[in-house]
């Protein structure tokens, strides 16, 4: 079969295992390849790529598939990349991402690719089949199955009929654990706050996020538990999936919509709070965190998202609408500032992400970075929802007579391409 890999790849290097993914036909054989890899062009890097995807070295496939992206000098060639990618995405764990890539590749294919196509359409049906939305992947894969009979291609008929006879097996079901604590008939609720993020509100009472970032935000609350940090209750982890119990509070950003701009017990304002609690989080010492935030982390992050088109500039603030993800990425790195000034950051610190009470949420991305990396934030989201009275309480609050504002300005920059 020849569908998994979107056209000509990795020929017979691979398998598919019981879940129709990929799989290295012979490790040991295709170990040595890689070992011997010396990629200079597109074809190279994707090879490589695709190889690494089946030895299951995602991070490395990553690197080399942004490469191929990046010298791709055909829209088939990006779509048939972007294709790849979404596949190391989905292997590991990432479906949301690789659903974002395979839509981007089926758009291509439909304006300027249609031999690439039915296999755009292939690869985000089984994607929508893992997450359970059965009707879509059933549409999907149907459309594939007809434009694949059209073409009288035997071999891509029937692994696509293999993927719809598969569909009712493909859903990724919940650990045993989890699926024990959830019950037989578990309600997942939309109506909350909290919608970003990959997090789903289960049983009125769970908050459980699934992947490779529920494994950075477990090791990070454990890691902060004990340090003073107030954090949502863990109730179990299992796998790659972090299962919290409700604070039943609301976030600090929620004052915002309903006006309230004190607690009932402690009459402080949002920026007081927030401006405490990054004060307690920032005078932990650096030594003792193993996490790295810091801007070559970071802006590694922000190039691969550029290149692979996960920034949405319509998302842009208002002093940043015209320029593209390119530009705002150049201007990173022509501007990097120096950090002199590291500390223990949340990295996403803002009134969403800190509940009534103190509770800090969404820690995922916790590691050591220039403290400005959180400042920014926290400055930019209180103005816009709470005004300049209450961004003046916050670094009060926080002990900052004077804000550096070049320094505000670029980490703001740089939160435009997450």
């Amino acid at each position: 079969m020849r569908t998994s890999m979107c056209p000509a790849a990795a020929g017979k290097n691979f398998r598919l295992d019981e879940r129709l993914r990929m799989v290295a036909a012979d490790r040991e054989r295709l170990t040595a390849r890689v070992a011997a890899a010396r990629p200079a062009d597109y074809a190279d890097f994707r090879h490589l790529g695709t190889d690494l995807l089946l030895l299951g070295r995602y991070e490395e496939a990553l690197d080399q598939l942004d490469r191929a992206l990046e010298l791709a000098d055909t829209e088939r060639r990006r779509a048939a990349v972007l294709i790849n990618l979404g596949d190391v995405y989905r292997y590991r764990g990432d479906v949301p991402t690789a659903e974002s890539l395979y839509r981007h590749a089926l758009a291509l294919a439909r304006g300027d690719v249609p031999e690439v196509q039915s296999f755009a359409l292939q690869h985000l049906g089984t994607a929508l089949a893992e997450q359970g939305r059965l009707i879509e992947a059933r549409t999907l894969l149907g459309e594939a199955l007809a434009l694949r009979s059209a073409e009288s291609d035997t071999e891509l008929i029937e692994s696509t009929r293999a993927t719809l006879n598969a569909l009712d097996r493909l859903p990724i079901e919940w650990p045993e654990a989890v699926s024990a604590l959830f019950g037989d008939a578990p309600r997942y609720s939309d109506e909350h706050e909290g919608l970003s993020g990959g997090v789903t509100f289960v049983n009125g009472t769970y908050w459980v996020k699934r992947g490779p970032g529920a494994v950075a935000e477990h090791a990070r609350m454990n890691w902060l538990r004990n340090r003073g940090i107030r954090l949502p209750g863990l109730v179990l982890f299992d796998e790659d999936v972090l299962v919290l119990a409700d604070a039943a509070v609301p976030s600090l950003a929620a004052r915002a919509d309903n006006g309230t701009r004190v607690t009932d017990t402690a009459c402080a304002t949002v920026g007081a709070i927030m401006g405490a609690l990054l004060r307690r989080l920032h005078s932990i010492p650096i030594a003792e965190c193993p996490f790295d935030g810091g801007l070559d982390v970071m802006l590694a992050q922000a190039r691969r998202r550029v290149i692979e088109g996960l920034v949405d500039p319509a998302d842009f603030d208002d002093d940043h609408r015209g320029l593209d993800p390119g530009q705002v990425l150049a201007r990173l790195l022509s501007e990097r500032q120096d950090e002199a000034d590291l500390v223990v950051a949340h990295g996403d610190f803002t009134p969403a992400n800190m509940l009534e009470g103190g509770i800090l949420i969404d820690v995922g991305g916790l590691g050591v970075a220039d403290r400005y990396r959180d400042l920014a934030l926290a400055a930019r989201d209180l103005s816009d929802d709470f005004g300049a009275d209450e961004v003046r309480t916050f670094f009060t609050a926080y002990g900052l007579d004077k804000p550096d504002q070049r320094r505000l300005d670029y980490y703001r920059l740089l939160d435009e391409l997450f």
